[in-house]
């Protein structure tokens, strides 16, 4: 679902920046994304059509599908940030007065921040210990620090698109499509 974000609301800088961030991220995001998607139909098509039509096994495709599925998943929810799509509960916030759902929008947006900044640097230390100690994946011979920056960066895009998000309103619970649905007064 595609969300109308007023860029009139930022301060000239920010939005200048958010503005071109978001257009390079999003068509960035946009392509690797449906590489990935390829890339993962492809793999596991050719693995089950090899496994029980040839009765021959490839053994790299299951391996190779699961570090791709799982980019594609991280970069995926890192999309969600911009539009507001993550977990949110709006039936609660839309009850309080616009001053306490501004204070709660704060809240979130920090603790997702938080979260992604200890994410990051997890996976940095984890990228920089696999680096180091040259371990390789079992079946594609891959080597692992590769899988975990790609983990690192996704982390990395995600909070960007959370400060995105936060600073172009999708945040707000007026913003999320789902709180247009429901009846708050009654």
């Amino acid at each position: 679902m595609q969300m109308i974000i007023n860029y009139n609301k930022c301060p000239p800088l920010v939005k200048t920046i958010a503005r071109r961030l978001g257009l390079a991220l999003d068509a960035i995001e946009k392509w690797t994304l449906v590489s990935l998607l390829i890339g993962v139909v492809v793999l596991i098509f050719s693995g089950v059509l090899s496994r029980f039509v040839f009765h021959y096994s490839i053994a790299f495709s299951e391996e190779l599908a699961r570090f791709i599925f799982l980019w594609g998943g991280l970069l995926g929810a890192s999309a969600a940030f911009k539009t507001g799509e993550h977990n949110g509960i709006p039936l609660i916030v839309n009850r309080f007065s616009p001053r306490w759902q501004r204070v709660v929008e704060i809240f979130v947006a920090t603790g997702i921040l938080v979260f992604m900044s200890y994410l990051i640097y997890m996976s940095g230390v984890s990228t920089l210990k696999s680096f180091q100690s040259g371990q390789i994946s079992t079946t594609t011979e891959i080597p692992v620090w590769v899988i975990n920056f790609g983990m690192m960066l996704a982390f990395v895009i995600g909070a960007i698109r959370c400060i995105q998000g936060f600073f172009l309103g999708a945040f707000k619970a007026e913003q999320r499509p789902e709180s247009k649905k429901l009846d708050v007064e009654g």
